[in-house]
């Protein structure tokens, strides 16, 4: 079994270098709904079986690009939501509130909607739907954030493959079981 992973293609969408809090929580939701920019991408020697895709859009174009077929959509595979960890009018670097909400999802902070162990938990979920796949080779199109415990959890089952720490957009990445 041959399991591929996809991280989306690259967003088409601007950052702004300042925000506030709720300038944040509105780019989260922009950026959710933007298109995405194709990159040239290398499906391998591999026929590819199935492909499952989050359910975001820039998740599902990607998916459509790349893979001719059923393409099997669930929530399961969305990236790991992030908000401001605290609320203010002040206008603070765009990357202070990517950091820390990251931190604060590692830390279980209040802050975020979902903390580590419920992304844990989802990875398994999704994995456990698909533990009868094993005769077929699997596309998985999803996030960055999201795919670092994907690929944790999957080496934990036996899958080996390179660790990705941060991946990159529009590009495959093999692992076989």
């Amino acid at each position: 079994m041959n399991i591929g992973l996809v991280r989306h293609f690259k967003v088409n969408f601007y950052t702004k270098m300042f925000m506030s809090s709720a300038d944040f929580k509105q780019w989260v939701k922009q950026y959710d709904n933007s298109d995405v920019i194709e990159n040239k991408f290398k499906i391998g020697d591999i026929k590819w079986d199935k492909c499952f895709s989050s359910d975001l859009s820039r998740a599902i174009k990607t998916s459509q690009s790349i893979f001719k077929g059923e393409i099997i959509k669930t929530k399961l595979l969305r990236e790991v939501p992030i908000a401001p960890i605290f609320n203010t009018n002040i206008k603070i670097p765009y990357i202070f509130w990517c950091i820390s909400g990251r931190f604060a999802w590692f830390f279980q902070c209040k802050s975020q909607t979902e903390n580590k162990k419920d992304t844990q938990k989802r990875v398994n979920e999704f994995l456990d739907s698909i533990k009868d796949e094993s005769s077929n080779n699997i596309l998985i199109v999803c996030h960055g954030f999201f795919m670092n415990t994907l690929q944790k959890e999957l080496k934990s089952r036996g899958v080996t493959g390179r660790t990705i720490r941060t991946p990159k957009n529009g590009t495959l990445y093999l692992y076989k079981k």
